[in-house]
């Protein structure tokens, strides 16, 4: 039916079919969004496959093997950070000693440096105070009537105000009961589609596996016959860098949390792998989660070090592992893997903190190689031509 209307007229009922699907797909995000994870999932365990079948092995033989091994490292890694923290909360629970080793500490801390405090912090000691009793005793009398004026005047207002406060308490408990309500909702959502994602997750990355090259094949079909060679090869380069900066982060965040768990053994601190671990995958999120792991670990190590000793055995170990992170980890992995120079991965990074935050710092490095790849492969031909042809004419 389309093919009989106008060229003008059918890219306009076309235009219009997309913003419809556009349209349907927002309001539907929530149940894309497995969906959309499952596809990126695929796409980065995807080269692993087409390895394995190079080497003879069948798709669906690869596919499991795959599934397998990771449900396999997963389930351990999991099983031994749920014993230390089952293991930790006992502990927090049970130990009723342990706030009091820690303020005992803090206190013995204080006691020790107090001078150094005052110097760093000037007002901690307590003030002298110098009264003059005959002042204090020729106000006495000045403050009396003061007083019972005081006391008369807030009888009377509580008097008259005694209902307005009782209608204004009523209400408030039943504002407060519906923003319980309402949180409550929230919260409950919220781990009703953390459940679903985590089931739907694994099993449309699974039958996605048995499917990415058909829906490539699929849409390149439509792509514009003219332009199709190029486009495709740019949608591949960008999805093969996609895929390597999730991969290569995954990896820095094993790789550090390892690195952390070792010094945390080292250093003497408990639950070292939890710990360690846990700060890995907290650097995701700069500075914040890098933070929230030190803060713990720290803490932690109040148990059974002084404050000193627990400062510089927790802080030693998280700034060797930012150094690392920083200088080796992040150059080499996510550098080398996106192809770009490691002064373009610092610059990229403090331009998408600048500009867009936290989120920002997460999607710097993939952002910065897609343009790299569409300026090399679309911009810059063009403009080339462009400056060819102005200097001939």
């Amino acid at each position: 039916m389309l093919q009989r209307l106008s060229p003008a007229t059918r890219n306009a009922v076309l235009v219009l079919i997309g913003v419809c699907v556009l349209a349907f797909a927002w309001q539907v995000r929530a149940v894309l969004n497995p969906l959309i994870l499952g596809y990126l999932c695929a796409y980065i365990v995807h080269p692993l496959v087409l390895r394995l079948e190079q080497r003879g092995w069948r798709r669906r033989t690869a596919v499991n093997l795959i599934f397998m091994a990771g449900g396999l490292l997963l389930t351990l890694a999991a099983g031994a950070v749920v014993l230390q923290g089952r293991t930790l909360v006992t502990d927090l629970s049970t130990r009723e000693d342990l706030a009091q080793r820690i303020e005992s500490r803090v206190e013995a801390f204080t006691e020790r440096h107090g001078e150094v405090l005052e110097w760093v912090l000037p007002g901690t000691a307590e003030p002298e105070t110098d009264v003059d009793a005959n002042a204090e005793d020729g106000a006495d009398s000045a403050k009396g009537g003061l007083a019972d004026l005081l006391t008369n005047t807030w009888r009377t207002l509580s008097q008259e105000q005694q209902s307005e406060a009782g209608q204004a308490a009523g209400q408030a408990a039943l504002r407060g009961a519906g923003g319980a309500w309402n949180v409550l909702r929230r919260i409950f959502g919220s781990l009703m589609a953390l459940g679903v994602l985590l089931v739907l997750l694994p099993v449309y990355t699974y039958f996605l596996l048995f499917e990415l090259e058909h829906i490539h094949r699929f849409v390149r079909t439509y792509l514009p016959a003219r332009d199709r060679s190029r486009l495709s090869h740019v949608a591949a380069q960008i999805g093969e860098v996609l895929a390597n900066f999730f991969r290569g982060r995954m990896t820095v965040c094993i790789l550090k949390g390892v690195l952390i768990s070792i010094g945390l053994w080292a250093a003497g601190i408990d639950y070292a792998f939890l710990l360690g671990m846990g700060g890995g995958f907290l650097s995701l999120v700069p500075f914040v989660g890098p933070l929230l792991g030190f803060g713990a670990a720290f803490l932690i190590g109040l148990v059974d070090h002084e404050i000193l000793s627990a400062l510089l055995r927790t802080g030693l170990v998280f700034g060797l592992a930012e150094v690392v992170e920083g200088y080796v980890l992040v150059p080499k992995v996510l550098g080398d893997s996106l192809g770009l120079h490691p002064v373009v991965v610092l610059v990229s990074v403090m331009v998408g903190g600048a500009a867009l935050g936290m989120f920002g710092l997460l999607l710097a490095l993939p952002l910065t190689a897609a343009i790299v790849i569409i300026a090399r492969e679309l911009v810059l031909p063009a403009l080339k031509d462009w400056a060819e042809n102005r200097g001939t004419g």
